[in-house]
C-alpha cells in the first residue's frame, strides 16, 4: 500500500514538469520591445516600450535595463543584483497585447544566482498585476547551462488570453546566496485593438447596413 501510494505521488509530481523549450540559437529576436532589432544596446533609443525596475541603475554595470538590450554575456550584457524581491517590466502604453511566449536568458556564471521562484505578470494600469505565469521550484532554475536561452508558450507553459499593456519579471527567490540575475527577456505577443475602436468599427458595420437598406 505504502509503495501504491509513493507511486502516486511520484506520477502527479512529474506532470507538474515544466514543459519549456531550450532554444540553442539563443534569442530568438524580433520581441515587442524591439521588433526591428536595431534599438541601442546602450540607450532607450529605438524601442517601443518604456522600462523600469524595482531598483538598479539602468546604464552602469550590470544594471536591469540589460535584459531588454539584445545582447547576451556578461557584464553590462546582464543584470545582476543583491538578492530579492527583484522586478522589472516593459509598459507599452496604450498599445495592448495578448502574451503568445516569451523567453528567459540565464547569467554567464554562478548558477546559484539564478531564479527558482519568479513570475511573469500583466498589468493595464500599473497598479494591479495579475500573473500570467509562475515558476515555483524551490532551488532549481530553469537552465542546465550559463547564457540558455529558454521559451514557455502560451497553450503549454500557461494559458492566460487578457490583454496587457504591461509585462512584468518579478523573482522572489534565487537558487542560493545572497545575489540574482538573469541575463535576458523577450516578450512575444499579437496587439489587441482597444474596446472604443472595436466599438466605432461595429457602429461603422451597422451604418453601412443601414445605408444599404435604404438604398434597396
Amino acid at each position: 500500500m505504502i509503495k501504491f501510494i509513493t507511486l502516486i505521488f511520484a506520477l502527479l509530481f512529474s506532470s507538474m514538469a515544466y514543459s519549456s523549450a531550450i532554444l540553442p540559437g539563443g534569442l530568438k529576436g524580433g520581441d515587442l520591445t524591439d521588433p526591428e532589432d536595431d534599438a541601442s544596446p546602450n540607450s532607450l533609443v529605438g524601442y517601443n516600450a518604456t522600462f523600469s525596475a524595482s531598483h538598479e541603475n539602468f546604464f552602469t554595470g550590470e544594471g536591469a535595463f540589460n535584459v531588454f538590450d539584445n545582447t547576451v554575456g556578461s557584464g553590462s550584457a546582464k543584470w545582476c543584483c543583491d538578492g530579492t524581491p527583484v522586478w522589472i517590466e516593459a509598459n507599452f502604453g496604450s498599445d495592448l497585447y495578448n502574451l503568445t511566449s516569451f523567453t528567459i536568458t540565464s547569467g554567464n556564471d554562478a548558477d546559484r544566482r539564478d531564479p527558482d521562484i519568479w513570475s511573469i505578470q500583466g498589468s493595464t494600469d500599473g497598479t494591479s498585476y495579475t500573473d500570467i505565469f509562475n515558476y515555483s521550484n524551490d532551488g532549481t532554475s530553469p537552465f542546465t547551462a550559463r547564457l540558455q536561452t529558454v521559451e514557455f508558450v502560451f497553450g503549454t507553459d500557461f494559458s492566460d488570453t487578457n490583454a496587457y499593456s504591461i509585462f512584468r519579471y518579478t523573482a522572489s527567490s534565487q537558487v542560493s546566496g545572497s545575489q540574482h540575475q538573469i541575463n535576458e527577456l523577450e516578450f512575444f505577443g499579437n496587439e489587441v485593438p482597444e474596446p472604443s475602436i472595436i466599438a466605432l468599427f461595429g457602429l461603422g458595420l451597422v451604418g453601412l447596413g443601414f445605408a444599404r437598406r435604404r438604398q434597396a
